[in-house]
């Protein structure tokens, strides 16, 4: 098997997998209850959050346990929307048209609620500026929402800046940092966002746990309740705490950031073998994106005069595990909305580009393979029912 879809999911890291078979075993009591078991899993608790903090740089205060970045995101949205609203700030937001789903689907939903939202599409360049930001704020704006990294092509956006330019202009900004956390290195405390999101299975950690930061940047602004019950997360988020989970991310986290430079360094080395590789064997590609600002493990390439649908059968047929975009569609394969935003006028790249991803367990063979595998498809010598090994 060759997975590279890592910008999908992430295997989950040994060292994870014990400490949440650990939990599961010692550490089963609930946090909320008075006896020594329930106390002695609730200090856990409150030592998982902190080390968070410490690994993000921020306060543990405004760090809050969530069952992933699409509950997150639609949490700090949804809840800046309103009260920004609600203080008669205004109702209009701005944000990208190539960010995630489960930020897109929000502000399409805010759209319905009497929320104006301005859709901002990358420059000539393949760039989200700034400039565009500031161009598109009115009176009226209330805030901006921008993602770190993209999580089909792997463009970084400029979202320090844009933090610097939207605390000038007094509008909260809220930044999903899923395809940076534990592969880019960002200063968390130094980035003016007023809320950040990140989801565990994106860093080798289990699926069904992430975070929310929230820095509450006018005191009216303030987080609303998610979900009501029992009051847990600072009756912020009721809900018994998923503490083994909660311990996975942490130590998935704090594995990550242990690594980071010199993953990043062998990601940059992938990258450069992979297109090498494609350039050696005579396969036409194009890379998608913004050229000269993106990472080294999200590689989203066209492959002129190829169904990407069609590929990824082939692929798959011959164990090699790669995507045409996000996996966030309950499975489904449409032409990409984020390619769509790039390449407005070249359709054709909407269906035929497919995205390879790394990870920290990838490896040359890896590439090698799939190399192998794309060109016996080019070639056509793999048919859609036999695999050709």
């Amino acid at each position: 098997m060759v997975y590279l879809d890592n910008a999908a999911t992430t295997p989950v890291h040994p060292t994870v997998v014990q400490v949440i078979q650990d939990a599961l075993i010692n550490d089963f009591g609930n946090p909320s209850s008075t006896y020594r078991i329930g106390k002695s899993v609730k200090h856990a608790l409150i030592q998982a959050r902190k080390q968070l903090a410490e690994l993000l740089n921020v306060s543990e205060t405004d760090v809050y346990f969530t069952s992933g970045a699409t509950e997150a995101n639609n949490w700090a949205i949804i809840a800046q929307a309103n009260k920004s609203r609600e203080f008669g700030e205004g109702h209009h937001i701005v944000t990208t048209a190539i960010e995630h789903p489960s930020v897109t689907n929000v502000t399409k939903y805010l759209e319905t609620q009497g929320f104006d939202v301005t859709y901002i599409q990358p420059n000539e360049e393949g760039e989200i500026t700034v400039q565009q930001f500031l161009e598109a704020t009115t009176d009226k704006t209330i805030g901006w929402i921008a993602m770190a990294v993209n999580n089909e092509v792997g463009s970084i956006l400029p979202v320090q800046e844009l933090g610097e330019a939207a605390y000038e202009q007094k509008l909260w900004f809220h930044v999903d940092t899923v395809q940076a956390l534990g592969h880019l290195e960002l200063d968390y405390q130094a980035l003016k966002c007023t809320s950040f999101v990140g989801s565990a299975h994106k860093f080798n950690g289990p699926k069904g746990i992430g975070f929310l930061v929230y820095r509450t940047y006018q005191e009216h602004n303030h987080l609303e309740p998610l979900l009501h019950g029992g009051g847990q997360e600072g009756k912020m988020r009721s809900g018994t705490e998923n503490v083994p989970y909660i311990l996975g991310m942490v130590k998935a986290l704090e594995l990550a950031k242990k690594d980071i430079t010199s993953n990043f360094e062998k990601f940059e080395e992938l990258q450069a073998y992979l297109l090498t590789s494609l350039d050696s064997i005579g396969i036409s590609y194009e890379i998608n994106g913004d050229q000269k600002n993106r990472v080294p493990y999200i590689n989203n390439l066209w492959f002129n005069g190829n169904i990407a649908s069609q590929m990824l059968i082939k692929m798959d047929l011959d164990g090699v595990y790669i995507s045409a975009g996000s996996a966030c569609s309950a499975g489904s394969l449409t032409e990409s909305e984020i390619l769509k935003a790039y390449y407005p006028n070249q359709s054709e790249r909407w269906s035929q580009s497919l995205r390879i991803s790394f990870g920290y367990q990838t490896t040359k063979a890896d590439i090698d393979q799939f190399i192998h595998t794309l060109e016996k498809i080019t070639k056509g010598k793999i048919d859609l029912w036999h695999s050709n090994k």
